[in-house]
């Protein structure tokens, strides 16, 4: 039987695949699993601080019925034993959710249905993660509980707002973490924990019993180890036969911005890492953002009105519940026009045919995850440091289209990542094509 060694400080020890070739082959149970991850959120409670609430007797419970199922020949599925964090933004059956707020305190009656779908297949949950409150925030720092710290990266921000859900996979507390994306809170978290985060086309995966943060933009998706993890995971919760896709060809392009400053050593880094493509066989060529679209303000405008209107009664009712950087988007929502939001909204139905027409020559365009060096967390708390962070990121959840962020390579100021992105609903070609490049990369 395999006994696991601890992981605090260095990178994630097993990867899904490795744990579920394990439990098939007996070297490991799920019980034995789920025992090495409690004691390691145990042991980095100080440290790191992944977890809001970690569900021990479920977890053993929900390990022992999956060891019972393998041992008669039944697994559920690829990921039946397999442990997984989530967000504290998705609703669990009689689980305190707070969306990292002190203003917000809901016991759902019911499973959410992606959290039904993991229990369906045999997933268990270790616990919830800790977030940007409401997570409406790029930083992960958190007024109510102090969010989750960056396990690879001392200093500087986890991202946010799943920032929990990063610590944990990074910090190998957990395999496998849910998140939530509305604007890159995956991707960035992701790229600055030194791990990969994938957000899939808008409405693949169901957002029911998640606590909304801006309806139109709001994604459910995964972190973790590996390309080959989130397209285990994803084959489970959402078929369409993820493991089994491959990349329609080798054609990438770097997608250019005129009108965004990208830090000179992060875009050395990106060019670097496409003559390593181009090296191995990659054609790669350059495509420009549409013209005339302002992503930051077109985004910002829908997230703002939504937000407000989601947060609306608590934000007037108790305000001082609420952390003051929170409280000032959603002063700065109130003032967001009907007029103003319904024009946003018809920009972007322009802007993802324009963007669709762009990427279909390609298996994937390409630029940096987030353009400037990862800041401090004492930085962080610039509003003008904040709204870079999800610059590169923003676009993917107004068009609905999928987004994967792997770690950089070839240089760069650690950390950086990669992001990849094409048309809506090419998520199966996307992560296969991330595989190849991220094989590649390491080759």
């Amino acid at each position: 039987m395999t006994t696991f060694t601890h992981s605090r400080g260095g990178a994630a020890a097993h990867t899904v695949r490795e744990l579920r070739d394990g439990l098939a082959d007996g070297r490991c149970t799920a019980v034995g699993l789920v025992d090495h991850y409690l004691r390691e959120i145990d042991a980095t409670a100080e440290s790191v601080s992944a977890f809001v609430e970690v569900f021990a007797a479920d977890a053993r419970r929900q390990a022992e019925e999956s060891d019972g199922r393998r041992r008669a020949g039944g697994p559920l599925s690829a990921v039946d034993g397999i442990p997984f964090a989530v967000k504290d933004i998705i609703g669990i059956r009689g689980r305190r959710m707070s969306a990292g707020s002190r203003a917000v305190d809901i016991v759902p009656e019911e499973d959410s249905p992606i959290i039904a779908r993991l229990l369906a297949a045999g997933g268990i949950v270790l616990g919830t993660t800790r977030m940007h409150e409401l997570a409406y925030g790029p930083s992960g720092l958190n007024d109510f509980d102090g969010g989750a710290r960056n396990p690879r990266y001392p200093g500087i921000i986890p991202g946010g707002s799943s920032s929990g859900s990063a610590a944990a996979v990074a910090a190998g507390l957990s395999p496998i973490a849910f998140g939530s994306d509305t604007g890159g809170s995956i991707r960035a978290p992701a790229s600055l924990c030194g791990i990969h985060g994938f957000k899939p086309s808008y409405g693949l995966l169901p957002t029911g019993g998640v606590h909304p943060t801006a309806p139109t933009l709001d994604h459910l998706g995964f972190l973790g180890a590996s390309v080959e993890d989130l397209r285990i995971v994803m084959s489970v919760f959402a078929g369409n036969g993820f493991l089994d896709g491959r990349a329609a060809g080798r054609r990438l392009a770097a997608f250019e911005d005129p009108g965004l400053e990208v830090d000179p050593a992060i875009a050395k880094a990106l060019r670097a890492t496409l003559d390593a493509l181009s090296d191995r066989g990659w054609e790669v060529e350059s495509v420009t953002a549409p013209a005339g679209f302002d992503v930051m303000d077109v985004s910002t405008t829908i997230m703002a009105y939504e937000a407000y209107r989601v947060n609306k009664e608590r934000f007037e009712k108790t305000p001082e519940l609420i952390g003051a950087d929170v409280r000032e988007r959603l002063d700065d929502g109130s003032r967001v026009t009907r007029a103003q939001y319904e024009a946003a909204l018809q920009e972007v139905d322009r802007v993802r045919e324009e963007v669709s027409a762009l990427a279909a020559p390609y298996d994937a365009l390409v630029n940096a995850t987030i353009p400037v060096a990862a800041p401090s967390v004492e930085a962080a708390v610039r509003p003008d440091v904040r709204r870079m962070l999800m610059r590169n990121t923003r676009l993917q959840n107004l068009i609905g289209a999928p987004a994967i962020s792997l770690p950089g390579a070839h240089g760069g100021p650690n950390p950086w990542g990669v992001q990849l992105f094409s048309s809506r609903g090419t998520d199966t070609a996307l992560l296969a094509t991330a595989a190849a490049v991220a094989a590649d990369l390491e080759a």
